[in-house]
């Protein structure tokens, strides 16, 4: 069985109940959600109409779980091979439901019953090192309340290829992960995550594990079907914090959050002033 390796940080998290009313408002089901940083300046728009389940359906599940903000336990590190690990053992339990249609046995996602991939460790907090491959905006999905909500980009999640060499082209040797709209920063964007991937600077992504299970991971090297590449269904979802490493990457490295290493990339490419003659 493959466990996780504990670092240092443990985070308790008070549990609440949330209520039937709050079903068209975002409220965490903890007392201390693990929101990024900066927060954003004002209330977003659809943490007031969006909920934890999204649309609901037979995603509403699955729709709580990619909004947890509120992932428990030790810190973990894990690698890309962990993520894969991951997905092996999934591979090999029928009667976990993934991908877009049925397979064998196996039926087709998503998987309403999470225990079994709570198991496996969906709802642990963890951090994945490793660079932005790519970082496309995403269009309307159940989660993000497709059907009431406006199709901006404020409603909707930022998807987040990382691979474990800066040298990676392949979308099939890649790891998601989501920035999602609640609670997201204003400088979380898809163009300042586009600046992490040209600049093939390293990055640190800390957030909940998590198992798209509505979907089919790469085969042989090749997607299946219309189902975006990956290497492993297995996830980063939601996204709480990104580190840059400004120094040492090859060590230990020192780590600055998102914000502070776009103030400083625009610091450095401002033009010097010059002195009047």
């Amino acid at each position: 069985m493959f466990s996780l390796r504990p670092l240092l940080i443990v985070l308790a998290l008070p549990i609440i109940s949330v209520g039937s009313g709050q079903q068209n408002t975002f409220v965490p089901a903890c007392g201390t959600p693990l929101y990024p940083s900066p927060p954003p300046s004002t209330t977003l728009a659809i943490d007031s109409v969006c909920g934890l389940q999204g649309d609901g359906g037979p995603e509403a599940q699955q729709n709580r779980a990619k909004n947890n903000f509120c992932a428990s336990g030790d810190l973990q590190l894990l690698t890309g091979k962990d993520f894969q690990k991951l997905q092996e053992q999934v591979d090999a339990d029928p009667s976990i439901p993934f991908g877009d249609k049925d397979s064998g046995t196996r039926p087709k996602g998503p998987a309403q019953d999470r225990g079994p991939l709570q198991k496996l460790g969906e709802g642990k907090l963890v951090s994945l090192q490793g660079y932005v491959l790519s970082a496309k905006q995403e269009g309307a999905e159940s989660v993000n309340c497709q059907n009431t909500v406006p199709d901006k980009p404020a409603y909707h999640d930022i998807h987040i290829e990382l691979v474990d060499k800066a040298s990676e082209t392949d979308e099939c040797a890649g790891i998601v992960a989501e920035m999602i709209p609640h609670h997201r920063p204003a400088n979380w964007r898809v163009d300042n995550v586009q600046q992490l991937a040209k600049s093939h600077t390293e990055v640190r992504v800390t957030g909940q594990l998590f198992f798209d299970s509505s979907h089919f991971p790469c085969k042989n090297g090749q997607a299946v079907g219309e189902n975006p590449k990956r290497i492993s269904l297995w996830e980063i979802h939601p996204i709480y914090k990104i580190d840059v490493c400004s120094g040492d990457c090859t060590g230990t490295g020192q780590w600055i959050p998102l914000d502070q290493w776009l103030k400083k990339k625009k610091s450095a490419a401002r033009p010097a002033a010059t002195s009047l003659q």
